[in-house]
């Protein structure tokens, strides 16, 4: 080894001493670089991971509406009647200057619930340009081109060179388009001249105060206005750094296990400076460099890979972002802050090993022996005192308060860092009567806190954040108050196309028994399907109406009163088939009662129809049932229809099967029902959680895997010498894995329970208002992560050791 200047005593050194242990630090490190791989390897992937995630999640948040584009107000006009919508746009340029115009026109599509948009809109326009765009093709041009977005094209199974006629009016498909800030707005761009919409958005610059009463508009309808702000990507960035402090604080929990294994490696090194001169302070600088190199060396590292995967994850970032994003949006100031956090980590793993090695005697630094542990009596108070900051924080900031959130993350990961010792020594107590080799291992362990501790909090971080994704996932998947319906629920319908679907169209009962026979061809592809027909009651009091060319009448209003409105709320009818669905016992519901209905409001029925406050008051009998939003929670009874002299009219059918609906029955069923003048309502959204949660599951236990793989290959390569020692005396090769399997098991088995409780107990803190969430959770992912992860680590422990040393009783280093 090379030899250092020493300080006098007590100077604590100079700039010459620091340097040139600096320098040795260095040359050591170069020496022993196939001990330090894993660990920069593991550091590089973390900022590699934060950097690219980061960026990504910072992307996430559209900063500017999405029907705005650069304008600062947005006022609808009604395009029904063209001259007075020719007067106020005259009005409104006349007050502001340059405007753009967007016209709208809704058009039914064939076999869906949701009408076309025609979109009239002129490209480059001064304040929308940014809200149009072609991917492929060109833009439409004249009265006989259309272009189309992607979803409209698989919608209707058009393609460029096709032809669209919805509206009756023929066009040729010249390009496939998109709006960039919001790549679900569907429509069909149309040229202006081409069509006469039905409503208009004028979008006026940002500089200009306008509002309709200001303007005395006659047909001006919602106003909207704000452009965005950057509070989503304040959230955003938040969170990627509570986030990335969690993943590096893992990281740095094995890189604390590493270089406490490089401090016991270095132990004579250390004794031999400590020796000839060398301060306490000294040696700590000596190990806390070789941390400060290795943290450096894996942010820039990192930075870079981060950086160059970044231009990779942009495009397919862009659905889930459901906004284009530009690739030369990287936020620096959090890149910067991520690559100093590295550091910092990967110091503050030093720095521990580094303070133990620093006050070893300098006889027993220089004899090998490592320090003999202190009881960390300290430690369970530490730890119960960060668990209950850490939740409290968690419990105070609830979903609200990110930065709180972020604190009270960080105090129970430290909580456990620190409650990691005292439960080595707890389980090292209770296998006192295990086996022989059993029992030398968790000594072993409970011998060696400082490693294994750090071992245990990183594997109960992976364990705890893969449990914490799981129940989040559920958290947002759809449920019965959320959602529109179940997985095995498909809603037919054959309303018209008016204002809220609100017209029936009259039908003939031969035509009522055509349709039913289409909705049975769409049952019979299901698995054990039920057919329960809706019908809607009907007041003849409200005048006919006209839908598509055909009569229709309008359905009973059924409606609360809110203010001087009055909101409406779809109205069936209770027949047997809809009372079963529903689980109502017919023989319960009294004579009297006129609605059957599971909200907890008062409905009205308007007074021959008109809106304000009713007059007819029903009497409502209330049920339970199942509460998605797109099926049926009022019904009216034969009684009620006969007291208000009603008829009823067949609207849709629920379709439901025995087994989750596939992609390929809901497209089968489309395809019958657009035939058949029908649209098909499936279950929307939330579609992805049970990926996340398996995903979660998957990753969380192997990366609790990996952490225990490096770490009984750090535990096992520190204890050769012993290993050695046991072989010389007769130890056989089961001995030998059995050793390693209780290693690995008994650090998973810690980490599952202080990772799966910690988790458990900020999310009851996060959720505490909800706590329905944890009854939603499948069994088996909180189960596959408790009761797989430990006996998986055992099992590998056994298959990959038992190799016999190849030397026996020579120590490491000699």
């Amino acid at each position: 080894m090379s030899v250092v200047a020493p300080a006098r005593p007590g100077t604590g050194g100079g700039v010459p001493a620091r340097r040139a242990l600096v320098r040795w630090s260095w040359r050591m490190l170069r020496r022993e670089w196939r001990s330090q791989v894993l660990v920069t390897v593991l550091l590089t992937v973390a900022v590699m991971t934060a950097v690219c995630g980061g960026t990504a999640v910072y992307n996430l948040p559209q900063t500017t509406d999405s029907r705005l584009g650069s304008a600062g107000t947005m006022l609808t006009l009604d395009g029904t009647d063209p001259r007075a919508a020719a007067a106020d746009l005259a009005t409104i340029r006349a007050a502001t200057g340059a405007v753009d115009v967007i016209g709208h026109d809704y058009v039914k599509a064939p076999g869906s619930a949701t009408p076309v948009e025609y979109r009239a809109q002129r490209p480059h326009g001064a304040f929308a340009g940014s809200l149009l765009a072609i991917r492929r093709g060109r833009y439409p041009s004249g009265t006989a081109e259309a272009a189309v977005t992607d979803g409209t094209a698989r919608l209707l199974g058009l393609r460029l060179g096709g032809v669209i006629a919805l509206d009756g009016h023929a066009r040729t498909i010249v390009g496939i388009a998109e709006n960039p800030r919001d790549l679900s707005d569907e429509f069909v761009l149309v040229d202006p001249s081409s069509v006469r919409p039905r409503t208009l958005s004028v979008l006026v610059g940002p500089t200009h105060d306008v509002g309709a009463a200001s303007l005395h508009l006659r047909t001006a309808g919602p106003m909207a206005e704000g452009a965005g702000s950057d509070d989503g990507r304040l959230v955003a960035t938040t969170l990627v750094l509570a986030g990335a402090t969690i993943l590096l604080l893992l990281v740095g929990f094995v890189a604390a296990a590493a270089f406490a294994v490089l401090a016991h490696r270095r132990l004579r090194q250390l004794g031999m400076l400590a020796a000839i001169g060398a301060t306490g302070r000294q040696v700590r600088l000596a190990m806390t460099a070789t941390g400060l190199m290795i943290g450096a060396l894996a942010a820039i590292l990192g930075t870079i890979g981060g950086l160059a995967l970044w231009p990779l994850a942009a495009p397919r970032l862009e659905n889930a972002a459901n906004h284009r994003i530009a690739l030369s949006n990287i936020p620096w100031p959090l890149v910067v802050a991520l690559g100093i956090l590295a550091i910092a980590m990967s110091t503050g793993a030093a720095w521990r090993p580094a303070r133990v090695a620093s006050r070893v005697p300098v006889t027993a630094a220089l004899s090998g022996r490592p320090p003999v542990p202190r009881p960390g009596h300290r430690s369970a108070l530490l730890a119960a005192g960060l668990f209950a900051a850490g939740i409290g924080l968690l419990a105070w900031g609830q979903k609200t308060h990110p930065w709180v959130v972020a604190a009270g993350t960080a105090a129970t990961a430290l909580g456990i860092l620190f409650a990691g010792p005292p439960a080595i020594r707890v389980l090292a107590a209770a296998g006192s009567r295990a086996p022989v080799a059993v029992r030398l291992a968790l000594r072993d362990l409970a011998r060696h806190q400082a490693r294994s501790g750090a071992a245990v909090a990183a594997i109960s971080l992976a364990l705890g954040i893969a449990a914490a994704l799981v129940v989040v996932a559920t958290a947002v998947q759809g449920t019965a108050r959320t959602g529109n319906l179940g997985d095995r629920q498909m809603l037919v319908m054959a309303t018209g196309s008016g204002p809220a679907s609100n017209l029936v169209p009259v039908r003939t009962a031969a035509e009522v028994e055509a349709l039913t026979a289409q909705v049975d061809r769409i049952a019979s592809a299901l698995d054990h399907p039920v057919t329960v027909p809706l019908d809607v009651p009907i007041d003849p009091a409200l005048p006919p109406q006209r839908d598509g060319g055909r009569p229709a009448r309008m359905t009973a209003i059924f409606c609360v009163p809110r203010g001087g409105e009055c909101a409406d709320i779809p109205l069936y009818v209770a027949s047997p088939e809809l009372l079963g669905f529903l689980k109502v016992d017919p023989a319960a519901i009294a004579p009297a009662t006129d609605v059957l209905t599971a909200r907890s409001d008062r409905p009205v029925f308007p007074v021959s129809g008109r809106r304000g406050r009713g007059t007819d008051v029903p009497v409502i009998t209330r049920i339970h049932a199942p509460a998605y939003t797109s099926l049926p929670t009022s019904a009216i009874t034969a009684g009620g229809l006969a007291r208000r002299h009603w008829t009823r009219a067949r609207a849709g059918w629920i379709v439901q099967s025995g087994g989750r609906l596939t992609a390929r029955q809901i497209a089968g069923a489309r395809k019958i029902a657009a035939a058949a003048g029908l649209t098909i309502q499936t279950r929307t959204g939330h579609a992805a959680a049970r990926n996340v949660r398996a995903g979660a599951t998957a990753v969380g236990m192997l990366l609790a895997l990996g952490i225990l793989a490096m770490t009984v290959g750090l535990i096992r390569s520190e204890a050769a010498a012993d290993l050695r020692t046991l072989t010389a005396a007769g130890a056989s090769r089961g001995i030998r894995r059995t050793l390693t399997a209780a290693t690995a098991g008994a650090l998973a088995l810690l980490g599952v329970a202080l990772g799966v409780t910690g988790a458990c107990l900020g999310l009851l803190a996060v959720y505490r208002h909800d706590l329905a969430v944890f009854g939603r959770v499948p069994i088996g992912f909180p189960l596959g992560i408790v009761a797989g992860t430990p006996p998986a680590a055992a099992m590998a422990g056994w298959l990959l050791a038992g190799r016999e040393p190849p030397a026996i009783a020579r120590r490491m280093g000699e």
